[in-house]
């Protein structure tokens, strides 16, 4: 539980000394406290607690150490609050040019600061008697610290969970990958094949595969077999000779005497010429996969099956013989999961729910989200409990918490639990993160990777950004199965990630442990700790006064945050003078109050979607913010002073405002009147509205961290400057270029040297042609061209751009005809075509878009054919049709006959406007009898 408070703290002194020695280089006095020294100490300190902390790791422990534990936590986040604190008081970065009045400015600093910075020094002291006070506690008692390195079995918390679907004869669900699975084991392939179940802990992968293994008609087509649970911590020696035993047993021969082998090589002996079969259940690292296979003769003219289980996407990939090898479970199916539950909470009613007890029990098992393990365990304890509608309730409302040590839930804890303690320090930061979110909700996976970075989980390197890292942080924990992607991006990114409810009911049971975060979700939440980060749910109306708030890092408004709250909030803000995150996304803010401007350490600040019009000069003083989230805001001018904030990294600041269709003029730019060029360490920075002289162009070219940058307002003349800009920017990711009208000519010059790291470009505006440095750009995934108005397609020039994965044109062509060659766009997956006035045919030739998953056709009136070849495209599974002509709309209607072209797509929808108003049609019905 002290993990997580040392982690942050001993993050936070390298920080704190480079603050203490600008401090002594700014004061002239020699009397002030030699800070440097006393923080030296107390990062020791830290660093030996950290290590007491890694050898404890898998200890339950005495009270006596908990209690310790809980100590050492507390005086870490002390010992954070001082270092912060030398920050705070440190000087600012320096706003005024002109020599006098920097000096007068030093000169109040000097005033303001001088005694807070004697108190630290004060605080220093208490925090090392405080230490001394512990130490004297541990010699007194040594016997209920002393701590050898755990076993290997101890270290896992928990003992191995035998699944309750094992006492079925059957297992519930999973039908069509079983059947698949029990093929492949059986199918007569020669030689070794490698098949890997993945999933969830809980998700009834060992019960999938044990279910199929313990068949006679299965294992009896084999010579020998063995079922080896490996597990996080496992001794090779003892899993071999585990092996061997089984594998023996099978086959009723005597374990191999020979103390002239090693176990290794009396198993490779054994296996050598046999049909084998081994299950290797519960593989954690590859590197463990990388021990136990050379076991595993290949025996190329047998068939042998090798079947391993993992809660890692990456174990499973390695281990498998190749990728359609790979058994993903990621839960039942409702009907399937509601069938086990009422299998497990009826059973003496043959699995029949009582009407009375159906609207309870249809309510928990959505919150077990298909995990298997979660319905069994539930069910059974509700089949202890009295069949009472209230009973019930009260049961699904406190199911989180009927999780805890010695309920009939904790197993639902124990599955979990091993694959947390797994993770590294930063990894454990990153997963409880998501307990600052309500339940079901979906975060965005820039806003995610953009706070673990402002709450330093995610530092840079050499060799990767800080944003690098925490992208590699998420990866690691989708592979693991920890989180769950709701929505994945085309070029197969994340789009949104959350975590499973129960697995949220356990992190912030974890949270609580280690006061990592507090959740308000009601008005009479209270919290006797110190709260380090807060979050305030929709049903928090107002916000208890008795909690201590000084020591808030961050702070969520999550929901409709009621007006009348605003009091609160602000009196926290004033409390809470070291916070480093504000996420007010939503909140209902109509202007940036002093107290939020006044927050000098904060590092991200979002107010996204709020009704704030005017951003303060006074912003300049919040130096250290690197994340500055206005999007959907009524700001359309950004004051000179952003150019202030030289740690901004993230500048996002636009609006849209879409009716019906999105038109030219949909989005708003801001105005930066200011200078920018010293903003070096910018990454994002959308969307810019250029002025008329087009000055902010040539700052550009001294950002050179930028990866996206959206640009609006510009003019012909523009051409030259943006493009010498574009050139110089060697990280750029995303380019969004839009004209000042409809009518301008957007002028994108030839380039010798074009960003070749570009994955995604929006160009909006006239064309005259296509820029052929486009064509060059191998990484592209992403492209959108619109009202472009060109006399020439655009697709012969983009065709053989390898990586294309969506391809957007809106008004771009002014032909009659779109022709998609044969062989071309091999891995678009999403094709939108929109507004083409004259556009009347489209073609798709044999072996185009063989990967195409989505076809959108928008506002195309002449358009009265389906294309032509659609039935060539053999993944499609979407065809959307907006304000399409009613000819085309009727081809898709139940009995047409040209019905049969479009029959193999799955979901066909149509959306027509009607005076103001959307109407919908489901086509797909057409064809599903």
């Amino acid at each position: 539980m002290a993990e997580f408070a040392v982690a942050t703290a001993l993050g936070s002194v390298q920080i704190a000394l480079a603050a203490v020695q600008t401090i002594i280089t700014f004061h002239s006095s020699n009397d002030q406290p030699d800070l440097q020294n006393e923080i030296r100490g107390l990062e020791r300190w830290l660093g030996t607690m950290k290590a007491f902390i890694e050898d404890n790791d898998g200890r339950d422990g005495s009270r006596t150490l908990q209690d310790h534990m809980e100590k050492v936590r507390d005086i870490a986040y002390d010992i954070e609050d001082v270092l912060d604190e030398c920050v705070l008081h440190s000087p600012p970065y320096t706003f005024h040019n002109h020599r006098i009045t920097r000096m007068l400015h030093n000169f109040a600093h000097n005033v303001h600061h001088g005694f807070p910075l004697r108190e630290i020094s004060e605080k220093i002291a208490n925090i090392n008697r405080s230490i001394k006070d512990i130490q004297s506690q541990r010699v007194a008692f040594p016997d209920s610290y002393s701590s050898s390195r755990p076993s290997s079995s101890s270290r896992t918390r928990v003992q191995h969970q035998v699944s309750p679907l094992l006492l079925d004869d059957e297992m519930v669900g999973y039908e069509e990958p079983k059947k698949k699975f029990i093929s492949r084991l059986v199918d007569g392939q020669k030689g070794q094949v490698r098949l890997a179940v993945v999933g969830p802990g809980g998700s009834g992968k060992t019960t999938f595969v044990k279910n199929v293994f313990w068949k006679r008609g299965i294992w009896g087509k084999f010579d020998c077999h063995a079922w080896v649970h490996v597990s996080q911590h496992f001794n090779v020696e003892e899993l071999f000779i585990n092996m061997l035993k089984q594998l023996c047993y099978s086959r009723k021969e005597p374990y191999p005497i020979d103390d002239s082998l090693s176990t290794l090589e009396k198993l490779q002996n054994h296996l050598g010429g046999k049909r084998y079969l081994v299950v290797l259940d519960d593989i954690w690292r590859k590197e463990h996969w990388d021990e136990i296979k050379n076991a595993f003769p290949v025996n190329v003219f047998l068939g042998c099956r090798i079947v391993v289980t993992t809660t890692s996407s990456t174990v499973a990939s390695v281990c498998a013989s190749s990728s359609d090898l790979v058994y993903s479970l990621k839960g039942l199916e409702w009907l399937e999961g509601w069938k086990l539950f009422c299998r497990n909470a009826f059973p003496d009613s043959n699995g029949e729910c009582p009407s009375e007890l159906k609207d309870s029990s249809v309510k928990i098992v959505k919150r077990c989200e298909g995990l298997p393990f979660a319905i069994v365990a539930v069910g059974g304890a509700l089949a202890q409990k009295a069949r009472l509608p209230n009973e019930w309730e009260k049961f699904h409302n406190s199911l989180g918490y009927e999780m805890g040590s010695g309920s009939k839930l904790s197993v639902i804890s124990n599955v979990l639990l091993p694959g947390y303690m797994d993770l590294s320090s930063n990894l454990k930061s990153c997963f409880l993160y998501f307990s600052i979110f309500p339940e079901d909700y979906s975060v965005k996976r820039g806003r995610l990777i953009r706070l673990w970075v402002a709450e330093r989980f995610a530092t840079a390197t050499e060799e990767k950004t800080a944003e690098e890292i925490a992208e590699d942080y998420l990866d690691e924990l989708i592979h693991r199965n920890l989180v769950h992607v709701s929505n994945w991006d085309f070029d197969g990114r994340p789009r949104s990630i959350r975590v499973l409810n129960l697995v949220l009911k356990f992190i912030i049971k974890k949270c609580k442990d280690a006061n990592f975060a507090s959740i308000f979700r009601r008005a009479n939440t209270s919290q006797s700790q110190k709260i380090r980060r807060l979050s305030i749910h929709n049903e928090c109306a107002h916000l208890p006064q008795n909690s201590d708030f000084h020591g808030v890092r961050s702070m969520f408004l999550l929901g409709a945050f009621i007006e009348s709250s605003l009091p609160d909030f602000e009196g926290i803000l004033r409390k809470s003078k070291l916070q480093r995150v504000l996420d007010l996304q939503e909140a209902p803010l109509t202007e940036i109050s002093e107290d939020i401007t006044s927050l000098t350490l904060l590092r991200y600040l979002s107010l996204r979607d709020t009704k704030i019009t005017k951003i303060p000069s006074s912003i300049k003083k919040l130096s250290y913010l690197e994340t500055l989230d206005l999007r959907q805001t009524d700001i359309t001018e950004l004051p000179k002073e952003i150019s202030y904030l030289h740690n901004l990294r993230h500048l996002f600041a636009y609006k849209y405002n879409v009716i019906n269709f999105v038109v030219f003029d949909s989005v708003q730019g801001v105005k930066i009147p200011g200078e920018i060029s010293n903003l070096i360490n910018l990454q994002d920075l959308s969307l810019v509205m250029v002025d008329s002289k087009g000055r902010i162009l040539k700052h550009l070219k001294k950002l050179s961290q930028l990866r996206k940058l959206g640009l609006t307002g510009l003019l012909r003349e523009h051409g030259e400057a943006m493009s010498a800009s574009i050139e110089q920017m060697k990280n750029i990711r995303t380019l969004d270029l839009c004209s000042a009208s409809k009518a301008e000519y957007l002028e994108v010059r030839e380039m010798t040297n074009p960003p070749h790291t570009l994955q995604r470009l929006y160009l909006k505006g006239r064309l005259r042609e296509l820029p052929r440095w486009i064509c060059s750009l191998n990484n592209l995934l992403r492209i959108g061209l619109k009202w472009s108005k060109m006399k020439k397609s655009p697709l012969p020039a983009l065709a053989s751009l390898p990586n294309l994965v969506q391809l957007q044109l809106v008004d771009c062509y002014i032909g009659e005809e779109l022709i998609f060659e044969a062989d071309c766009f091999k891995k678009l997956k999403n094709l939108e075509i929109e507004e083409f006035s004259k556009l009347h045919t489209i073609v798709i030739q044999n072996g185009a878009m063989p990967e195409l998953k989505e076809i959108s056709l928008r506002k195309c009136p002449q358009l009265r054919m389906f294309p032509l070849g659609i039935n060539n495209l053999a993944k499609i599974e979407e065809l959307t049709l907006y304000d399409m002509a009613q000819e085309l709309v009727a081809r898709l209607r139940r009995n047409s006959e040209d019905g049969v072209i479009v029959r193999q797509i799955p979901v066909i929808h149509s959306f027509t406007l009607n005076n103001g108003c959307w109407s919908f049609e489901n086509l797909s019905d057409s064809f599903s009898s």
